[in-house]
């Protein structure tokens, strides 16, 4: 007896904070492969986002970028982060960097209410 192959391909969302050139920070989550996403990323420099939102400004344990990626933003003045709202699905241009998060940062993402300024 042969065992069937599951032709169904696996979702998986990734997290992942996105840099382009012009506007800053992006947070959302994507289906695409790391491999994938690299190859397009230098070929087009476009990323798609789902549930994008764009982290105007932020806090988080030591200041950079990679540390929001594992941490998320936090710290004691989490309350000043400016994260606008999710827009259902966004084509980035111009990215230059890609991070993946962990999952503290997803959680912490997701304590982070859109506010207006």
């Amino acid at each position: 007896m042969t065992k069937a192959k599951d032709s169904r391909k696996m979702s998986t969302k990734r997290y992942v904070i996105v840099g382009n050139e012009k506007f800053g920070l992006y947070y959302g989550w994507t289906e695409q492969s790391q491999a994938d996403m690299d190859a397009q990323v230098a070929r087009d420099h476009t990323v798609r986002l789902n549930d994008c939102r764009h982290v105007c400004r932020y806090y988080s344990k030591t200041g950079g970028i990679t540390s929001l990626a594992l941490h998320g933003p936090c710290g004691p003045n989490v309350k000043d982060c400016r994260i606008g709202a999710p827009a259902p699905s966004s084509l980035l241009s111009g990215v230059v960097n890609v991070y993946d998060c962990s999952a503290d940062a997803v959680a912490a993402f997701a304590r982070i209410e859109a506010r207006d300024a």
